[in-house]
This record gives C-alpha cells, sequence and structure tokens, in this order.
C-alpha cells in the first residue's frame, strides 16, 4: 500500500499493487470499501482526497502525466502534466483549496491552486503545437513545427492507448470511441506540452 489520506469521516488508502483507492469509515476502521480504480495509472507514490468533492489526486512515478485526478466513478477529471512537476511524490490538500506536492528530484514542494484550474505553467521555452481540429471526427493531426517529438495518448479514465514518435507531423487515425483524450507530447529536450482533444 502507497498513499493515505484523510477526508471527512473517511480514510483512505491507496494500492500500489492492485491500483485501486480503499476507504475506511472512522472512528472505527472496520470492512474497506472501494473508491475509484485508477485503470491504466501504476506504481502509486501517494494521494490526496477531497471527500466532499469526491475525487482523489494519485501521484506516480511510472506516466508522462505527473499527477491525475480521479472521480469515484473511476474516470479522470483532470491532471498535471510532468512538465509542471516531473518527479511527484508526496501530497496533502488543505482546507483553502492548495494542493501542495512534493518534488524529490528538484528538492522542491509545490503549492497548486485547484480553484484556478490546472493550467501549463507558461514555460516560454515550451514549443508549437498544433492540433489540426478540436473537436475532431476519425483522425486528428498534431504538428510541432521543427521540433522532433514523442507522444502517449490517455483516454478520460487513464488509460494509455497509444505512444509513438514522429517528427514534426503526426496524425492519430483510431477506432477509439468518443471521448476526451489527454495527448503529452515531448521534445528531444525533455519539455512537455500537453492537449486535451474531443473525438466526436
Amino acid at each position: 500500500m502507497t498513499g493515505l489520506s484523510a477526508s471527512g469521516n473517511y480514510l483512505y488508502l491507496g494500492s500500489r499493487n492492485q491500483n485501486r483507492i480503499y476507504y475506511y469509515t472512522l472512528p472505527g476502521i472496520a470492512s474497506r470499501q472501494d473508491f475509484t480504480f485508477m485503470t491504466g495509472f501504476s506504481a502509486t507514490c501517494d494521494i490526496a482526497v477531497d471527500a466532499t468533492e469526491g475525487i482523489a489526486w494519485v501521484a506516480s512515478e511510472n506516466t508522462s502525466i505527473a499527477v491525475k485526478c480521479y472521480d469515484d466513478n473511476n474516470t479522470m477529471v483532470d491532471y498535471i502534466p510532468a512538465d509542471m512537476i516531473p518527479n511527484a511524490r508526496g501530497m496533502a490538500l488543505d482546507p483553502n483549496g492548495y494542493l501542495w506536492i512534493s518534488d524529490i528530484d528538484a528538492d522542491k514542494i509545490y503549492q497548486v491552486d485547484l480553484t484556478e484550474g490546472i493550467e501549463n505553467n507558461g514555460n516560454t521555452n515550451g514549443f508549437t503545437v498544433l492540433p489540426s481540429s478540436n473537436p475532431f471526427s476519425g483522425a486528428v493531426t498534431i504538428q510541432t513545427p521543427g521540433v522532433n517529438a514523442s507522444v502517449v495518448i490517455f483516454d478520460m479514465h487513464g488509460r494509455q492507448i497509444e505512444e509513438d514518435t514522429f517528427q514534426e507531423s503526426w496524425t492519430w487515425n483510431s477506432t477509439a470511441p468518443a471521448g476526451n483524450y489527454v495527448f503529452v507530447i515531448k521534445d528531444d529536450q525533455g519539455t512537455v506540452e500537453t492537449l486535451e482533444l474531443v473525438k466526436i
């Protein structure tokens, strides 16, 4: 088991091997119940749960996305890209709407304001990523002018469904169902850009 969080009248426990978050009712801890199943998201390092919102933030050492947020329907509803916090480990939520995350490589603790939503960190050293359309139907082409890159695609359950490398342009022509997808694109220097695209 990896990750422990208390919220409301519940104690939450993250399972590294079973890819699940369980919860126990306080104060008398008895039988456990499932909170959410983190599909396709292994090597859990820590969790931070907000019982009032019914969501859990999960840090993993085995993903292109540093932290994912799951609801109690096993759906990824938000994320923090690796270019913001590359090696997230410990996490805690405070009553003011902040998520605190430690980064073992940078030796820093980050404060993330969840009331404003998660956005790119504004790194001016980023690169241009252009989707052919959003939303898209059938195929979508990702362009990174002048940049060779890799792409990893996640569905909104957090499952990795595609991975590839390309030179300046890449087309995804998948039979995946309609829905929201997260494209994590990394250049040769390790800079990461993310796109949220909708397939209709």
